[in-house]
């Protein structure tokens, strides 16, 4: 019997975990313009391909990070967790598995076009494995040691951060629009 996680579950579980992931990003932006005199929104100029560079260098730092530490910790992230996946390591959970399995797999993400080719190659392979999980000679299961609860709490976690980050700057973030002909429209006003 095949208890390999079916491509489409561990797919769903990227999108979860990224979405997971930005919500955390935003919520330690929040931290740090709350704590600091730091203004992140102020400083960020997203115009700028030099500053957006840098930002999407440190995301995919933080889900490296985190993609190691849930991995090697839970042996799955919350992601998995939440589609009730898990990584069997087949030489052993160690750290430097891990440590391939992350690069390869945030280097596929982050390039988008390969990380189209690993997750095609792998719903082709016998053992739906795809690069990073034939670098670190891991597959993903059906099955998770781990309680799907847990998962599902970060992922929420992650998602109310992200929600409340678009509630309190949606209108720097030009977040605002129109239906139809209703004059400025604003996602989040509770009237004034």
């Amino acid at each position: 019997m095949n208890n390999n996680a079916s491509m489409f579950n561990r797919l769903v579980a990227v999108f979860l975990d990224l979405i997971a992931l930005l919500g955390f990003t935003v919520g330690a932006g929040l931290f740090i313009y709350n704590m600091t005199e730091i203004n992140i929104l102020k400083e960020l100029n997203l115009d700028s391909r030099n500053d957006l560079i840098w930002l999407l260098l440190g995301f995919f730092g933080l889900y490296f990070i985190l993609e190691i530490f849930f991995t090697k910790i839970l042996s799955s992230t919350p992601g998995k967790l939440c589609m009730n996946c898990d990584v069997d390591f087949h030489a052993g959970n160690t750290f430097i598995h891990c440590f391939i399995r992350a690069f390869i797999k945030v280097l596929c993400v982050m390039t988008v076009l390969p990380g189209i080719f690993s997750y095609v190659r792998g719903s082709g392979h016998y053992e739906n494995k795809t690069y990073h999980d034939s670098a670190a000679n891991t597959n993903v299961t059906n099955t998770t040691r781990t309680p799907r609860f847990i998962g599902l709490l970060i992922f929420f976690a992650g998602l109310v951060m992200l929600v409340y980050f678009i509630y309190k700057f949606h209108s720097k973030l030009n977040l605002n629009f129109t239906l139809w002909d209703t004059p400025e429209y604003k996602i989040f006003d509770l009237g004034s």
